[in-house]
C-alpha cells in the first residue's frame, strides 16, 4: 500500500508542471522601464497565471530588437512600433499584431537651430535610435524627400547635448523629458512633431508570428485579456504600478529614477488613450492601419497586406 501511495505522488509531482500553465515569453522592444508597465503588472499581480499562463518578460540586449528575437524563437511574444511590424510585414515577415496599446505617435525632433516645417530636415544629419530599421528611415525620407543622413546611437540623448548632431530624434516619454531634466526646454521653435505632418501613426503593440497565432488560437485571448487587466490596474494605481516598475528596473541593473519612470508612465498612458472616443480601446482602428499603410507602403505592398490578415 505505501509503496502505491508513494507512486501515485511521484505521478502527481511529475505531472504538475504540465498544468502550471502555457510557458509564454514576452520580449519588449527595450531595456526596462515605465514603457512596459502594464506587462510588468500584470506579471506580479498574477493576471496570466490565472489565464492559465507562465509568462515570463525577458528584455532584449541594446544590440538586438524585440523583432530579431520574435523571429530567432527566443520569444513567442514581442513588443514593437507598428511603423517598423508594418514595414517587417511587407519586407516578407509573417507577424500580426493581437493588441495596439498605443494611440497616438510621440516622435518628435528637437534641433539646436530653428525647424521651420518638414522641409528644415532636407539634407541634415539627424541622430536616430539604433532599433529603427533602415528600411523604416528609408521610407520616411522617401515619403517627405528628405535625403538626410541618418546617425545612429544606443540610447540617450548624450550625442545632441555634447553637440556632435544638430538634430535628434526623440520620444515624448523618455528622451525629451531626459532633456527637460537637464534643463533643456526648448520652445516650439525647435521642435517638429512628426503628427504635425501628417505622422500620427501609433506606436506600441503586442505581435506574435502567424505561425504561432495558427497552433495556439485558444492562448491569444488569454493574453491579450491579461495584458489589459495590467494596463488598467496600472492606470489605477500609478503608484504602486511604478514600486512594481522601479523593482524591474533594479533587478535589470538599469539607471533611472523613480521621477523619470513617473513622467514616462503618464506619458505613456496618455498615449494610450483614443482621441476620438477618450478611451483605451488596445485596438489598431482600420483607420489607423490605411494610414500607416499609405504612408509606409507602396501600391503592390498596400494591395497585399490586408487590415484583416494584419490585426487579429
Amino acid at each position: 500500500m505505501m509503496r502505491q501511495y508513494i507512486f501515485f505522488l511521484l505521478l502527481i509531482l511529475l505531472y504538475v508542471p504540465t498544468i502550471q500553465g502555457q510557458r509564454i515569453t514576452i520580449t519588449p522592444k527595450w531595456t526596462a522601464q515605465a514603457q512596459f508597465t502594464g506587462y510588468y503588472v500584470a506579471d506580479k499581480m498574477g493576471f496570466y497565471k490565472e489565464e492559465g499562463l507562465d509568462v515570463r518578460i525577458i528584455h532584449p540586449a541594446i544590440s538586438e530588437s524585440s523583432f530579431s528575437v520574435l523571429q530567432n524563437g527566443k520569444s513567442q511574444v514581442a513588443v514593437m512600433n507598428l511603423s517598423f511590424a508594418l514595414t517587417a510585414r511587407a519586407s516578407g515577415a509573417k507577424i500580426i499584431n493581437i493588441m495596439q496599446t498605443s494611440q497616438e505617435n510621440s516622435l518628435m525632433l528637437v534641433s539646436r537651430h530653428p525647424l521651420n516645417n518638414i522641409t528644415s530636415l532636407k539634407q541634415k544629419d539627424i541622430a536616430v535610435w539604433n532599433h529603427l530599421s533602415q528600411n523604416l528611415l528609408d521610407r520616411i525620407s522617401a515619403r517627405y524627400q528628405l535625403n538626410c543622413k541618418w546617425i545612429r546611437f544606443n540610447s540617450g540623448v548624450n550625442l545632441f547635448l555634447a553637440g556632435a548632431v544638430d538634430i535628434c530624434l526623440v520620444g515624448s516619454y523618455n528622451e525629451y523629458l531626459q532633456l527637460a531634466e537637464y534643463g533643456l526646454r526648448p520652445d516650439d521653435t525647435y521642435l517638429l512633431h512628426f503628427s504635425d505632418y501628417g505622422y500620427d501613426l501609433p506606436e506600441d503593440g503586442l505581435y506574435v508570428t502567424d505561425e504561432f497565432y495558427q497552433a495556439h488560437p485558444d492562448i491569444i485571448p488569454k493574453l491579450v485579456r491579461a495584458s489589459i487587466r495590467g494596463w488598467e490596474w496600472a492606470n489605477e494605481h500609478k503608484e504602486k504600478a511604478l514600486d512594481i516598475v522601479m523593482d524591474i528596473v533594479h533587478e535589470n541593473n538599469i539607471g533611472t529614477n523613480r521621477y523619470h519612470q513617473r513622467k514616462m508612465m503618464e506619458e505613456i498612458l496618455r498615449l494610450q488613450v483614443d482621441k476620438s472616443c477618450n478611451k483605451r480601446t488596445y485596438l489598431l482602428s482600420p483607420e489607423d492601419f490605411e494610414s500607416a499603410s499609405d504612408i509606409l507602403l507602396n501600391g503592390l505592398e498596400r494591395e497585399n497586406i490586408h487590415y484583416t490578415d494584419f490585426v487579429k
